[in-house]
């Protein structure tokens, strides 16, 4: 059982990244309000979203050197009041370009808060209480993306969009002083900053999340969105031979020779694109097919959370006991089963139904998610492990951006030819469009209006019909393909050890 030390471990991470979680989605549903209150286009607000993950993304790479340098408990105060005076900024804002620019100060403090946090419980913690330890963590960071789209919509219905940005104050206040008051100063180095590596990875990650973040709305072939992708590919590819040269690395890429790192990232790649496929394709599904507003969305969609809620604890106790194996694997395929259970929604499913899927698959995401980034870190020495977290965290942002782009350019694809092949046999003289169109027409005649003019509502309906079941039909593929990406998963989660792990990968015992 941790004890009460490893509590206020995991009180200072968590208070520490909750409100940097939640801020990467609460922030969607404020959008067409702050589009409205400063005359704005969609593109342009949009910028609003993306400086942040793209500052974040920045200075994640940078979070390593930053504590060794100075020092991790003064880096960590100085993140969160960075946060704090970005989210108050933001709330005063008087214009889009002054929001985004403030946002940009929430997302350099966040991105080195998120790793930092990671590191910091890893390293406090004894190797028999880390699954437990990360587990506790994993709540609420899981929740917080979760609530943002219901908290959010709940603050901009009833009060202000500048409320998305004030909500903040509070748990970052109680960030600073839990840090204050229970961290411990970590020895400072004097290693030389990697300024190349730095720029370099600035350029790239940047560049690359900046193209998936437009690709779906410009499209891929878009000049804007190949120019981006190269000159991202073509960063990335220096910095990593810059890195591989440099005696200190920003991030010491020899990392991945480690085969239980790799796993470790190899199988992150899974699960957060699986999380995050349905983290976007669900509350779209239900505001546009389903006519839910952004508030009722996100409650449809908590269900998941609570799944996740009673399986994360349960999972850190068997990762403590028997290793990662078991859980990853138990929890890919409850995960993958779930995920192609979707498959059967369309407009007639029951609240309570899809309410039970997400509950399923919340528990298998419980299982599956915080194993998988514990035994990663757990393979690496400890004087290693802040870059192992600042690897991990800028991978999973890629993973988040690459999966959301993905999915969203599937489903526009899939609905068009859908509705491309409904279209040629649904013909106005088909004979199920006629049986259709026929009832429709009664109907609206019987409401008094014209033959003729029911003739061409009733086409009209006819058609929306026809699209929304394309749609549909889109959706149910992509969760599909969510579900065979989560399940592909598995043979690789056998790699994984069944023994309890120990710091750098060592096996204490061996399970079978």
């Amino acid at each position: 059982m941790p004890n009460k030390s490893i509590y206020k471990v995991v009180l200072v991470g968590i208070s520490g990244a909750f409100m940097v979680v939640m801020d990467q989605t609460i922030m969607n549903v404020a959008l067409p309000r702050i589009i409205a209150v400063f005359n704005e286009t969609t593109d342009r607000a949009q910028l609003v979203v993306s400086a942040y993950m793209l500052a974040s993304a920045i200075t994640i790479p940078a979070a390593a050197f930053l504590a060794e340098r100075f020092g991790s408990k003064r880096v960590f105060l100085i993140s969160e009041i960075g946060f704090l005076a970005g989210s108050i900024f933001c709330g005063i804002s008087w214009d889009l370009g002054s929001l985004i620019a403030f946002r940009v100060l929430q997302g350099l403090a966040g991105g080195v808060l998120i790793t930092l946090t990671m590191a910091y419980i890893f390293t406090n913690v004894p190797s028999e209480n880390q699954g437990t330890a990360m587990a506790m963590f994993g709540i609420p960071t899981m929740l917080a993306p979760a609530i943002g789209p219901t908290l959010g919509g709940y603050l901009v219905d009833f009060y202000s969009w500048r409320m998305v940005f004030y909500v903040n104050i509070p748990i970052v206040l109680i960030a600073l002083v839990m840090g204050s008051a229970w961290m411990d100063e970590t020895p400072v180095t004097s290693s030389s900053f990697d300024l190349k590596g730095f720029v370099l990875a600035a350029i790239g990650f940047s560049s690359i999340l900046y193209a998936l973040s437009y690709a779906p709305t410009w499209h891929w072939e878009d000049s804007r969105i190949i120019t981006l992708l190269v000159i991202g590919s073509v960063s990335l590819f220096a910095w990593v031979i810059v890195e591989l040269r440099e005696s200190q690395p920003l991030l010491d890429l020899r990392i991945f020779k480690n085969a239980g790192y790799s796993i470790g990232i190899g199988l992150s790649f899974i699960t957060t694109f699986g999380l995050f496929s349905l983290e976007f394709l669900l509350p779209v599904f239900l505001q546009t097919v389903r006519g839910f507003s952004a508030f009722h969305s996100g409650l449809m969609v908590l269900p998941q959370v609570f799944g996740s809620i009673v399986t994360l604890p349960i999972s850190g106790r068997i990762y403590d006991k028997i290793g990662p194996r078991v859980p990853v694997v138990l929890g890919l395929l409850v995960t993958g089963l779930a995920s192609l259970w979707m498959q059967s929604l369309d407009v007639t499913t029951p609240d309570d139904t899809l309410r039970m899927i997400l509950f399923i698959r919340g528990m298998g995401i419980g299982l599956a998610m915080m194993p998988v980034t514990t035994y990663a870190l757990s393979t690496v020495s400890q004087r290693m492990t802040g870059q192992a977290s600042s690897l991990l965290n800028v991978s999973k942002t890629v993973f988040v951006s690459l999966g959301v782009a993905l999915f969203a350019t599937m489903l526009d694809t899939f609905q068009k030819t859908n509705l491309s092949l409904m279209v040629q046999t649904v013909t106005p003289d088909s004979a199920v469009a006629m049986q259709v169109l026929s009832q429709i027409q009664i109907r609206l005649m019987q409401a008094g209006t014209t033959p003729d003019m029911a003739h061409n509502q009733a086409v009209v309906l006819l058609y929306e019909i026809v699209n929304q079941r394309a749609l549909v039909t889109a959706f149910q593929m992509d969760y599909v393909i969510s579900a065979l990406v989560v399940l592909v998963g598995i043979p690789a989660a056998f790699l994984l050890p069944s023994g309890r792990v120990e710091k750098s990968g060592t096996q204490a015992a061996t399970v079978i």
